[in-house]
């Protein structure tokens, strides 16, 4: 057995040397495979390693991103064109980043926004459109607009846009929040 590969290693390196340099490599191993398989390199290969070769020549464009059904709802509902989401975030396969930039130099607006489009954000995921308090305290921080005396009791102030603020892990959206939501969109997709 060792013999025989050998030989065939041997035959497929003495046909890649007359193949430019940068193609020896490839072609040795393409015609080493050819032959371990007991097919002449003048074979046609079977459908699956057509396929997998077509893989390998063409870069694989990245899978469109679905926004979830969910999200489609509440954007139908509050008359907010599905176009502006793309202005807000980069969404490409199942990966979704924030790109928006708040544009208020009010710290009390700016982190209520935050908060809502982190759960804009979130629901883009599949998941509910809520938000983990702890999170929204970072990116706050992260976008200079962390108000840290104040940070509770902005949330506090405006319960009606919160479900419930008592899981702060879980903090869901009230519809008087969605309602905001589609407002903050709209301001800053602009």
């Amino acid at each position: 057995m060792e013999d025989e590969l050998e030989k065939l290693a041997k035959q497929a390196a003495k046909i890649a040397e007359k193949v430019p340099d940068k193609f020896q490599e490839k072609c040795f191993e393409i015609l080493f495979q050819s032959f371990i398989a007991g097919r002449s390199p003048s074979q046609a290969p079977p459908e699956a390693d057509k396929a997998a070769a077509k893989d390998e020549a063409s870069p694989k464009p990245s899978a469109e991103f679905v926004v979830p059904i969910d999200v489609r709802a509440f954007l139908q509902q509050n008359n907010v064109p599905e176009e502006s989401l793309p202005k807000l975030f980069l969404m490409q396969g199942t990966e979704v980043r924030p790109t928006y930039k708040i544009k208020t130099t009010k710290k009390a607006k700016a982190q209520i926004q935050i908060a809502l489009l982190t759960a804009l954000e979130n629901a883009l995921r599949g998941g509910k459109f809520e938000f983990d308090t702890e999170n929204i305290r970072q990116r706050c921080k992260d976008l200079r607009c962390y108000d840290s005396p104040n940070f509770v009791s902005i949330f506090k102030a405006n319960t009606a846009l919160f479900k419930s603020l008592a899981d702060v892990v879980h903090v869901e959206l009230s519809p008087d929040g969605r309602a905001e939501l589609a407002e903050a969109i709209t301001a800053i997709a602009k």
